[in-house]
């Protein structure tokens, strides 16, 4: 093993709450400004693709390309962030990422730029965002104590829906007066602005870094992931909820009121409700503690029945609105608890590739369930999908909190001081009955 250096408490941050922290302050707002600029260039490159006379197929090619690197590279990418200093991954990817966004701008401002150089540019993107999520994920718990971990995770969520409101309404203005390139470009500054940030964070903590072979490493990191039956589950049946809940809903939503007199006004006033539940649920969680995460985990995916059956039922735009609330408030809460319960339970060295295999199944049947929602939508008509989607998420919850791990896991820093779980999510040497 050697030591590498990681950001961590200096001596002036001793004795002051996590968000007072020098280190967390910085750290806040890299992810606040880069996620900000990643929502208001989501409409920019849309339609600055569209504007330069390309198809919907060439779009779709543009948008694949950002996405593929992130389910190709995520676990490799958490093996690198396991072995390396995470912090500086992360300002290497947000170079990256400024530079291409940089150039895409410069392009689309001047003459019309090739597809080829455009799908290369967005191509580097997605290898930057497949780089900085696992190395992000494991630098958290070095910022926070095990305690705050939560509502540390909780103002993160809380920035991310507020980023996801404004980002897009940001960008459709840009795009309204004719610049989406200069939304390209105010994407590439708030890239430039976090690694800024990250650059600026105080690095004390020493870290342990394995020294093994990267093949046995990745392979340790599998082993990791398989010997605890909880995060099994956990991850399962998130990937299950893209299938039978993400999907259908965010899909067949808008599709069903596309033919609607003011459908797309509806939906935007859905879309926006999703993102107020967000916040509630972020905001909910920095307050509201529970001893076993994941009887929360599944109280909120039996939440994500609600929007379902109000979709399926027709119901009018308030109603629909109130269901958007609660999938934003559930997929929160589902997130939230799914970082910060690997966070307390998975030993630090090992964070970003558990955390890089929970997000291949997260992101990666992401394609998959929007192209099956689709044909299954076509062959048997929406209402039929919708009402079988709120179905078997019901039947998942109610058969997982079945499950023994379900009730067994208990919130606390069971791996902290380098003590391992059992398969079945007991700590060993600790008695799994008692709790912080």
């Amino acid at each position: 093993m050697h030591v590498t250096q990681q950001p961590g408490p200096t001596d002036a941050d001793r004795g002051r709450r996590f968000w007072q922290t020098r280190n967390f302050i910085l750290f806040f707002v890299a992810t606040s400004a880069s996620t900000l600029g990643s929502a208001m260039v989501s409409v920019a490159l849309t339609f600055a693709v569209l504007s330069h006379g390309h198809s919907a197929s060439i779009l779709g090619l543009v948008l694949a390309a950002q996405a593929a690197p992130v389910v190709v590279l995520m676990v490799p990418a958490g093996a690198i962030a396991d072995r390396w200093v995470r912090r500086s991954l992360m300002v290497g990817a947000d170079l990256l990422r400024c530079a291409s966004q940089g150039l895409t701008a410069i392009l689309m401002a001047g003459a019309h730029p090739s597809v080829a150089v455009l799908i290369g540019l967005v191509t580097l993107v997605g290898v930057g965002n497949a780089f900085y999520g696992p190395a992000e994920s494991g630098l958290i718990p070095v910022l926070a104590r095990p305690e705050d971990l939560r509502r540390v995770n909780s103002l993160l969520s809380l920035s991310g829906s507020i980023t996801a409101i404004l980002g897009p309404s940001l960008g459709g203005m840009l795009v309204a007066i004719g610049s989406a390139p200069i939304a390209i470009g105010c994407d590439a500054v708030t890239y430039a602005i976090s690694a800024i940030c990250l650059t600026a964070m105080r690095t004390l903590r020493p870290a342990r870094r394995a020294t093994a072979p990267f093949q046995t490493q990745l392979l340790a990191g599998l082993r990791e992931f398989h010997q605890r039956r909880w995060l099994i589950l956990m991850t399962a049946q998130y990937g299950f909820l893209n299938l039978a809940a993400f999907a259908p809903f965010l899909i067949l939503g808008p599709v069903s009121l596309a033919h609607v007199v003011r459908g797309a006004q509806s939906w935007g006033i859905i879309s926006s409700a999703i993102g107020i539940g967000g916040i509630f649920g972020g905001g909910v969680s920095l307050f509201w503690h529970v001893s076993r995460p994941l009887v929360l985990y599944e109280t909120a995916a039996a939440v994500l029945v609600i929007p379902l059956v109000l979709l399926a039922a027709q119901a009018s735009v308030p109603y629909l609105a109130l269901g958007g609330v609660a999938f934003g408030a559930g997929i929160v809460i589902l997130n939230l608890v799914a970082q910060t319960t690997i966070q307390r339970q998975v030993p630090e060295e090992a964070l970003s590739r558990i955390n890089a295999l929970f997000g291949l199944v997260a992101q990666g049947l992401t394609p998959l369930s929007y192209a099956m929602c689709g044909f299954l939508a076509r062959a048997v008509g929406i209402k039929p999908v919708l009402a079988a989607s709120s179905v078997v998420v019901g039947v998942s919850v109610v058969v997982l909190l079945m499950r023994r791990e379900t009730w067994d896991l208990r919130d606390a820093p069971a791996v902290a001081d380098g003590r391992s779980q059992d398969k079945g999510g007991r700590t060993r040497g600790q008695d799994n009955r008692s709790s912080r």
